[in-house]
C-alpha cells in the first residue's frame, strides 16, 4: 500500500542525511541533468548561501517519499530580508540562484511525481502569514502552465523563457552529418580546409577525472580570453569570480568528478580551445567553454563541438546537450528544442500581487539603469 509522505527539510544534517537515498534517485531518473545531482546541489549549498543579520538564507528542500523511497526532490532557498521572524520581504527559489552556472533548476522526480513536487509551492503560499514572499517556479513550460491553472494560491506576476536545445545522434558521423543543414555543413567544410591549407592538424584530446581537475586553471584561463574578444559576439566570464571557480573545483572534488569531461582541441600538440562537458549517461551535458583568440580565423570552437559530436557517438550517446541559450552556435546544429519557464510568483491576494507587481518594475528600472551606467 502506497504510504506518499511530502516533507520539507530545513537542516544541513538532514540535506546530508539525503545522500544515499537522492543519488539512488538519481541512478532511476532518464534525462537526468548535472544540476539535479546531490553533489552539485551540496556543493552549491556550501559555496553559495549567505547569511547576515538582515539577510538569511535557509534551507527548504522539498521531498515526497513512498516509506524509505525517495520519489522526488525540490532543493529550494528560503532567503528572508530583515529580522527573521518580522521579514518585510522572503523569496523561495530553487538552488542555483547564481550567475549562470547552475544552468536548469528543475527538480528531481521519478515519472509520474513531478506535478505533486511542484504543487509544494501552493503549501508554501498558503502557509505565508506575513511580508511579501516571492516565488520563484521553473519547469517545461507545460508543467508550470498546468501547476498555475490547478493552484490557485500562487499568481504568475512575470515570466521568462528558458530555452535548452538537445542534439539527438544518429548510429554514426556520416549519417549524422549528411542530416545537417547546408550552411553548417559548408562551416564544417570549411574548418577542416582551413586547417590543412596551413599546414595544422587537429586531435581531440579527452581528460576525465583527476586529469581534467588538473587542467581546470587552463580552462578558466581559455575561458577569460574568449570573454575579453572586443571583435566579435560578446560572453560574459563566468569564472572571473574567485566564488565561481571554487564552486567549480570543490565540486570536482566530490563523486561529481566521475562525469567530468574536458575536451580539448589540439592543433599540432598546442591545446587551443577546451569544452568542458558532463557525461549523465545516455545524454552528454555540454557546459562552458573557451578558446586562444590567436586561432580564431580557423573557426576552432566549431570544429571542437564537430570533433565532440564524433567522439559521442562512438560512445553510444544517444543525445548532447547544447546547453541553454537562444544563439546561432546551437540552433544552427538543428536540435530539438525541450521549452522550460521561469515564473515570478506571490501569495494569491490583492495587497501582494499589487505589491509584488510595483517591486518587480523596481528591479527592471534599477537594472536599466545600472547598464546604461556600465555602458556609459
Amino acid at each position: 500500500m502506497s504510504n506518499l509522505e511530502k516533507i520539507v527539510l530545513t537542516t544541513e544534517a538532514e540535506f546530508d542525511a539525503l545522500a544515499v537515498s537522492w543519488r539512488a534517485l538519481e541512478n532511476q531518473v532518464s534525462n537526468l541533468l548535472p544540476f539535479q545531482t546531490y553533489d552539485w546541489n551540496r556543493i552549491w549549498w556550501k559555496i553559495f548561501s549567505d547569511s547576515s543579520l538582515f539577510h538569511k538564507d535557509e534551507l527548504a528542500i522539498c521531498a515526497l517519499r513512498d516509506g524509505e523511497q525517495l520519489l522526488a526532490v525540490m532543493p529550494l532557498t528560503n532567503t528572508h530580508v530583515g529580522l527573521h521572524s518580522l521579514f518585510v520581504y522572503r523569496y523561495v527559489r530553487p538552488f542555483g540562484a547564481d550567475p549562470n552556472l547552475t544552468e536548469i533548476r528543475i527538480p528531481l522526480a521519478l515519472p509520474g511525481h513531478t506535478k505533486t513536487i511542484l504543487q509544494l509551492w501552493e503549501d508554501l503560499a498558503k502557509q505565508e502569514t506575513f511580508g511579501l514572499t516571492e516565488f520563484q517556479v521553473i519547469h517545461t513550460k507545460a508543467q508550470v502552465d498546468h501547476f498555475l491553472a490547478n493552484n490557485a494560491a500562487v499568481f504568475p506576476l512575470e515570466e521568462r523563457a528558458i530555452p535548452n536545445y538537445i542534439l539527438h545522434l544518429d548510429s554514426d558521423w556520416p549519417n549524422f552529418k549528411a542530416g545537417l543543414k547546408r550552411n553548417i555543413k559548408e562551416s564544417l567544410r570549411h574548418c577542416y580546409n582551413s586547417l590543412t591549407r596551413d599546414g595544422l592538424q587537429a586531435r581531440l584530446q579527452v581528460l576525465q577525472g583527476v586529469a581534467a581537475r588538473e587542467r581546470l586553471e587552463d580552462f578558466f584561463a581559455l575561458h577569460a580570453a574568449r570573454a575579453a574578444a572586443t571583435d566579435t559576439i560578446e560572453h560574459p566570464d563566468y569564472f572571473a569570480t574567485p566564488q565561481h571557480r571554487d564552486f567549480l573545483r570543490a565540486l570536482l572534488e566530490t563523486g561529481f568528478i566521475d562525469k567530468t569531461r574536458l575536451f580539448c582541441l589540439e592543433l599540432d600538440g598546442k591545446i587551443v580551445a577546451m569544452r568542458l562537458a558532463f557525461d549523465m549517461g545516455d545524454e552528454l551535458y555540454l557546459y562552458y567553454s573557451g578558446y586562444d583568440m590567436a586561432y580564431a580565423r580557423y573557426s576552432v570552437m566549431t570544429t571542437l563541438v564537430a570533433e565532440i559530436i564524433q567522439w559521442a557517438i562512438q560512445q553510444k550517446h544517444k543525445r548532447i546537450n547544447l546547453s541553454v541559450g537562444d544563439d546561432v552556435s546551437k540552433t544552427r546544429w538543428g536540435p530539438a528544442l525541450t521549452e522550460y519557464v521561469e515564473y515570478q510568483c506571490v501569495k494569491n491576494n490583492s495587497w501582494r500581487r499589487n505589491l509584488g507587481s510595483a517591486m518587480l518594475k523596481m528591479r527592471k528600472l534599477r537594472r536599466n539603469w545600472a547598464g546604461q551606467k556600465s555602458a556609459q
